[in-house]
């Protein structure tokens, strides 16, 4: 009954989006859940948002701060693989506290994004079933996608949490008094003059661990969930676009008098007027999302390669010790994923912009007056330049560069396995 009540929430059974006006409020509810609860959206703030968001910038100090001890007391033993997990720490919450910080200063953009979603749904329930039935299946396949982030993110806690429940269970239920061990903390505590082997002192640091895994998947699932569908809602403008043009000369014929070139005269530029409209709004909505993303996007690369390299490195040496560090395998896995995301976004979303330039070839652009065929030129133009999302010293965040970083983890990696470096 429950995977019923789940697959039909997934696949929106019984969700009418073929007449009437759609609500994108009601159609993306996981999207417009998290921004309520992040305080990003064109609304009155909810008294339990405040205690979430403050909860997670707590949490996300806090555990900076230990991650912080822990990365210099791992270079003072100079412990490789305590190194490179706390490094990991530092740079996973250093992220996280850029993003809390951008939400903030570029709140006018993610209003931006809510507004023009309104718009563009308002927008295509005045056009013909072709166009809703395109735009809304973007948006289904939007939808679907937040629904596994959520999920994935979801399991993730849960899976961190039910370890480190289950290592310590494991300890209990195996040790023995006086045998010199003590109960683990899946996580590296260190601060000067702190025991973290005695309560209570462990029992702080245990519980504080696991509701700061939570706070920082609840993040990540902020960030991960707006990503797409920001990046989703342009590429369907992008799509929009392409179809209007595709249709511009749609019931246009030769004119057999003056009053009926003016009429299809009047229909092209009315069509044309509404073209460079939405073109316009599809790149200042590229913009708002460009000055939102872009630093994190440039830092992502920054720090991928050697993050992602020195955790899958790490994990090698510690299975040929006969030991698996399963937290540190995961990390490695979900940095791969956090690098993947914004690469096939922007690939997708670069694709879908070119096709504006193919629908501009594929009309009877001849047919159309001089001044027509110089907009289409603009458009074309406009279309065929690298998406705002470089900056001097970095690569465009495509497929190609997600590539290029995972080649050079890669040869790092192959080099320290061979080099003589004592974990």
């Amino acid at each position: 009954m429950l995977v019923k009540k789940f697959k039909a929430f997934y696949n929106k059974e019984g969700f009418d989006y073929s007449k009437g006006y759609i609500d994108p409020r009601d159609f993306h509810l996981t999207f417009f859940f998290v921004q309520r609860a992040f305080q990003v959206i064109d609304e009155p703030f909810q008294p339990w948002t405040y205690v979430s968001k403050t909860i997670t910038v707590i949490c996300g100090i806090g555990v900076l701060t230990d991650a912080c001890f822990s990365f210099y007391h791992a270079i003072d033993i100079f412990d490789m693989g305590m190194i490179t997990e706390a490094g990991t720490y530092v740079l996973m919450l250093m992220y996280k506290m850029m993003t809390l910080t951008i939400t903030k200063i570029n709140l006018s953009s993610y209003i931006h994004l809510i507004k023009c979603m309104k718009e563009d749904f308002a927008y295509i329930c005045t056009k013909n079933d072709k166009y809703r039935k395109a735009f809304f299946e973007t948006h289904m396949a939007t939808w679907q996608l937040c629904v596994k982030v959520c999920m994935f993110m979801f399991w993730l806690a849960t899976s961190l949490v039910l370890f480190a429940i289950g290592s310590l269970f494991f300890y209990l239920a195996t040790h023995e008094p006086g045998d010199g061990t003590h109960r683990p903390l899946v996580f590296p505590f260190w601060a000067p003059g702190i025991d973290y082997t005695t309560s209570p002192a462990y029992d702080i640091a245990f519980n504080f661990a696991n509701i700061g895994v939570i706070a920082c998947t609840y993040n990540y699932t902020f960030v991960l969930q707006t990503n797409i569908v920001w990046v989703r809602q342009i590429a369907s403008k992008a799509e929009m676009i392409g179809m209007c043009i595709s249709d511009l000369l749609e019931g246009i014929q030769p004119a057999n008098n003056e009053e009926e070139k003016r009429h299809y005269a009047r229909m092209i530029n009315f069509r044309m007027r509404e073209i460079v409209s939405q073109h316009q709004k599809m790149y200042k909505l590229l913009d708002s999302y460009a000055a939102v993303y872009k630093k994190c996007l440039m830092f992502e690369q920054f720090v991928s390669s050697p993050v992602i390299c020195m955790l899958a490195y790490c994990s090698a040496e510690k299975i040929d010790g006969g030991e698996i560090h399963v937290v540190m395998m995961v990390l490695c896995v979900g940095a791969i994923l956090i690098l993947f995301l914004p690469c096939y976004l922007c690939t997708y979303l670069r694709s879908k912009v070119t096709l504006i330039v193919d629908a501009c070839w594929e009309i009877r652009f001849w047919d159309a007056g001089p001044n027509i065929r110089t907009y289409l030129i603009l458009i074309m133009q406009r279309c065929l330049r690298p998406l705002p999302l470089q900056a001097p010293g970095f690569q465009e965040v495509s497929i190609k560069t997600f590539s290029s970083k995972m080649t050079s983890a890669y040869s790092l990696f192959n080099m320290l396995r061979q080099a003589d470096l004592d974990l």
